[in-house]
């Protein structure tokens, strides 16, 4: 009987690797394990995070708007009822919030959170730590799955290795948000269908079809994974109906057919997903889009945060790496393109391709910024990962490399990784990042409230309306208990008088130009986002 194991695969450069790269995948593993889990807390809780423990608590934003915009004075920590679990709400009140004002978030990820904070507390570290459990649990995917495109343990090590120490996935293995779990999902569903069309059984069709399911549910996107598959398996098939063919089609039905449920809840609340997904339409200069594509690709293996904010001497420090990372990332394609067989360039090729195909173009026709939001990116990321780790082990214990050149490249190798690691380092401590959007603001502000003595602060819901207290959300995590607050509802404004310190928090234009006009009031801005948006300022008397 034929072997169909080795049939169109690359030959290996290395049965295993080297002894000194073992020990060296070891220690990058366990550091990847520490970068994972280390100082969970310590970051600032920003909005989207501040959603999900909105979302897992089982309370939606209608509940929530509705019990806390009503003008009545609280302790900050009555906001903290809507970041737990409670006896009021349960799991399918998680579910149902979702389907109703969120459908565009798949709910697995929402679903498995709430029961890991059922079992081990609902504090910020425990939250997180789903979300680096899930990036923990990529590092075996990625070994499989590369397994199967090259049948070469030492490209799969190389691989996870990346992967382990990546500053990108350390950033997202610490966030309360789904997209480790979509890492994961990503490889597994293409690690098994790699395995589906080589063993060409019920089971590994099955095992595909159980993929599929968790990566729609995981993630919506996932229908561009699932594309970029079903155009792979077509092409090399030939679209001939052939036993390949047809365990793909019945194992892809099988997976779309377990997301039927969502599909008639999303289209049911299409307008709500809209209105959370408006963002996604704001203009940008071509420019900018080019620099957030290069930074975003050399994020996956350096990243100093927030580069705006960086002196200019550090920031000529980081051009050379940012263009060596893109040239690395360059000819690992061109070598996969010019030196892997058909079968395994073409599927790293469509993998990395099929949300930029989509994402790309729409932003440069219609106008946008889905193709420099990280997250949507993730496979495109993956299959650069993956390009790289086979260059590298092309080239450190290939034969036909001259030893010279192998102890080059393994210096290469050492570069990579060990910018990964002083970026995950750099990162570490940090109580901010690229990936918290404007909520890096709640520090300093927290600092200021915090230091006055009986403050109330002051939210409307005039034009922001739920972002606003949902900023808040993720600010009570920063203030003591005897921080006051009061959220006002639309048309309605009065200040209250005793209290030593009055600080207004994301209030509207509108109600700040009312206040100045009909209260003994004049205001003083403390703090303003880049693009001169007041998000506190404080009141004085005239």
């Amino acid at each position: 009987m034929e072997d169909t194991k080795n049939i169109d695969r690359p030959q290996p450069f290395s049965a295993i690797p080297p002894q000194w790269l073992r020990y060296l995948i070891v220690v990058l593993l366990i550091i990847g394990i520490f970068f994972r889990f280390a100082n969970l807390g310590g970051k600032v809780y920003w909005i989207d995070e501040a959603y999900t423990s909105l979302r897992i608590s089982g309370y939606t934003e209608s509940e929530f708007i509705e019990q806390v915009a009503d003008g009545q004075i609280r302790d900050i920590q009555y906001l903290q009822k809507y970041q737990r679990i409670n006896s009021e709400k349960t799991v399918f009140d998680t579910v149902k919030g979702l389907a109703l004002e969120e459908p565009q978030l798949a709910p697995l990820y929402f679903i498995a959170t709430r029961f890991w904070v059922q079992l081990f507390g609902d504090s910020i570290a425990v939250t997180r730590s789903m979300s680096a459990v899930f990036s923990l649990l990529a590092l075996p995917c990625m070994y499989w799955l590369c397994w199967e495109l090259f049948d070469s343990s030492l490209t799969a090590w190389l691989a996870v290795a990346l992967l382990a120490v990546s500053p990108f996935q350390i950033v997202y293995a610490q966030e309360a948000r789904p997209y480790s779990l979509f890492v994961l999902t990503v490889l597994l569903s293409s690690a098994a269908l790699l395995q589906g069309m080589r063993l060409k059984t019920n089971s590994s069709w099955a095992i595909y079809a159980v993929t599929v399911a968790a990566g729609f549910y995981t993630h919506l996107l996932f229908a561009l994974v699932a594309l970029g598959q079903g155009i792979y398996v077509a092409i090399s098939e030939k679209l001939r109906f052939n036993k390949t063919l047809i365990g793909y089609l019945l194992a892809s039905i099988a997976g779309f057919i377990a997301l039927f449920p969502w599909i008639v809840v999303y289209l049911q609340n299409a307008h709500n997903a809209s209105h959370k997904l408006g963002w996604q339409s704001l203009p940008m200069p071509f420019s900018k889009l080019v620099a957030n594509w290069v930074l975003n690709i050399t994020r996956q293996f350096f990243d100093a945060g927030l580069y705006s904010n960086l002196p200019r001497a550090a920031s000529l420090v980081t051009i050379p790496i940012i263009l060596m990372s893109l040239i690395i990332v360059g000819y690992s394609f061109y070598w996969l393109l010019t030196h892997s067989p058909r079968r395994v360039w073409l599927f790293v090729a469509i993998s990395t391709c099929a949300t930029v195909a989509i994402f790309l173009p729409a932003d440069l026709i219609l106008g946008g910024i889905r193709s420099i939001n990280t997250r949507y990116m993730i496979p495109c990321y993956l299959g650069m990962q993956i390009a790289v780790a086979y260059l590298f082990a092309s080239k450190i214990t290939a034969p036909q490399v001259t030893v010279q050149l192998q102890k080059l490249w393994r210096l290469a190798l050492a570069a990579v990784l060990s910018i990964g690691i002083i970026s995950c380092c750099i990162y570490l401590p940090a109580d901010s990042w690229w990936n918290k959007d404007r909520s890096y603001i709640n520090i300093p502000i927290a600092r200021t409230v915090n230091s006055a003595s009986r403050p109330l602060l002051v939210a409307d819901l005039w034009v922001y309306s739920v972002d606003t207290i949902a900023h808040l959300l993720g600010l009570s995590y920063l203030l003591v208990p005897q921080t006051k607050f009061i959220v006002f509802p639309p048309q309605t404004l009065e200040i209250p008088q005793n209290f030593n310190e009055i600080f207004l928090y994301g209030i509207s234009p509108q109600v700040t130009a009312k206040i100045e006009k009909t209260t003994t009031y004049e205001i003083e801005k403390i703090y303003s986002l880049k693009n001169g948006d007041v998000i506190l300022s404080k009141l004085r008397t005239k």
